[in-house]
Formats: C-alpha cells, sequence, structure tokens
C-alpha cells in the first residue's frame, strides 16, 4: 500500500509541477542587445536562454515586455514573478532569488563626439547640466547613491539615445554591449557618440520575486546548470555573437 500511496503523489507532483510552473509572470524590457523588440518580436540571446530553460522545466507561460520601472515593481510585490535581464546588486540580493549569470555587462558615460565632453572623475560628471538615465534602472540608482542630481530619467533608452544626439542631454549613463544595437534602434548614427568614463562591471540575471516557491527557483537554477553543461548557453551566445554587429558577448572568442 504504501508504494502504491507513493506512486499516486509521484503522479501527482508530475502531473502539478508543469502546471504550477505556468503561473508564473515572466517579465522582461526592451534591453538590447540582450532582450528587445525587433519588428515586433521579442529577441535577444537572454530570451533564448529563458525559452531554453522554460522548455526544461514545462513552462510555456508568455514573456511580456513592459517598461522597466513597472516590471521592477512588479517583480518586488507580486507572486511567483520573474524578471530579466536583471542587474544583480548587493543592494538588491536580498529582494530576489537569483539565477544566472545570463551576461556580464559594463556601465559607462556616453557622450557626442563633437561636445569635447571629457570626464576623469566622477565629479566631473556632476558638473554637467544632464545626464540621461532609464527610471529605477541600477545605474540611476549607482550615481543617486554618489551624489548624483543632474539626472533626467525616461522609460526607454532608445530615448536617451535620441536625446542625446538632439542636445538634451549632456551624457547618457548606458552599457556595453548593446551601446551600437540601441542606437540603431533609435535611428542614431553610432559612430557620433562615444564612450567617456567607465562606471563598473557587473552580471545580469534571471531574478524571481521572493515569494516564489523555492522548488521552482531551484528547478530553473538546474535547468540553466544542465543547459550550461550540455552546451546549449554557450552555442547561444555564440550564435548571438555572429548574428550582431555589437557582439553582446565580447569576452568570447570567435569559433
Amino acid at each position: 500500500m504504501k508504494n502504491a500511496r507513493g506512486l499516486v503523489l509521484l503522479s501527482l507532483c508530475i502531473l502539478v509541477s508543469p502546471v504550477y510552473a505556468d503561473e508564473l509572470t515572466i517579465l522582461t524590457e526592451n534591453l538590447p542587445p540582450l532582450n528587445y523588440v525587433q519588428e515586433g518580436q521579442l529577441v535577444g540571446p537572454s530570451v533564448d536562454i529563458v525559452r531554453a530553460i522554460q522548455r526544461r522545466v514545462g513552462s510555456t507561460a508568455p514573456i511580456q515586455v513592459y517598461p522597466w520601472a513597472r516590471a521592477y515593481r512588479m517583480a518586488l510585490a507580486e507572486e511567483n514573478t520573474v524578471l530579466f535581464s536583471t542587474t544583480y546588486t548587493r543592494d538588491r540580493h536580498e529582494l530576489f532569488k537569483w539565477v544566472g549569470p545570463l551576461a556580464t555587462k559594463r556601465d559607462i558615460l556616453v557622450a557626442l563626439k563633437d561636445t569635447g565632453i571629457k570626464i576623469t572623475t566622477l565629479k566631473d560628471a556632476q558638473r554637467v547640466r544632464r545626464i540621461g538615465t532609464l527610471r529605477d534602472d541600477t545605474r540611476e540608482r549607482f550615481l543617486q547613491a554618489h551624489g548624483f542630481t543632474n539626472l533626467e530619467s525616461v522609460s526607454d533608452e532608445q530615448k536617451n539615445a535620441q536625446k542625446l544626439m538632439l542636445g538634451r542631454i549632456d551624457l547618457w549613463a548606458y552599457k556595453k554591449p548593446g551601446l551600437k544595437t540601441v542606437c540603431a534602434l533609435a535611428g542614431v548614427d553610432f559612430e557620433a557618440v562615444e564612450e567617456v568614463y567607465h562606471l563598473r562591471t557587473i552580471d545580469v540575471m534571471i531574478a524571481f520575486s521572493k515569494s516564489t516557491d523555492d522548488a521552482i527557483v531551484q528547478a530553473w537554477r538546474e535547468a540553466f546548470e544542465a543547459l550550461q553543461a550540455d552546451g546549449t548557453i554557450m552555442s547561444i551566445r555564440r550564435d548571438w555573437n555572429r548574428k550582431l554587429e555589437d557582439a553582446p558577448f565580447p569576452e568570447i572568442a570567435p569559433p
């Protein structure tokens, strides 16, 4: 009887797990080149990795695209919510449950070449009139934590690229890789802009709301690790490096 009862319970777990996994709300933002909308389709290496994980764990939940600030608030407040690609910081460590990393990025300050702006310290950047940031993004929070009061927030980084070209901001807090891609999507000449200051190097990951069941998070973590072990994630990264001139993973040597 005990064995029979155990088999019934195991069968129920097998049936319930995929359904429970589909109760997740999976969110992302328009963040080239990792996850972004192109011709109405959500694309990018982080999207491919997340979908590969979903196939492993039996989830068919759709990935929804929201402005970053709204998606971040949802991930903080709502149950069973997943947000990617999310910058991992010590301040955020206790706010979410984490899987990854999906990629490594360099946060930078960008200027128009013909302005002649030179930044050698953060204090230099504090003296310009306006710096474009993404609302509630970690770059904005990083600068605020260092005493910056000259920040102008937007809901989409393409707006910052356009504002920089129009002279409506003096600097733009963005990242590499991704600068060339977002300039192209915004209709901005990449050759007209340049990196003028390196802020930091940091990982981006998949963040789960704190209320998400540990078993679900662990299943995603194990799926991510399995995809790393069998070469799927490296294959996705190499494929996107070949697709995009603005390679999302510049640290990977060409095959």
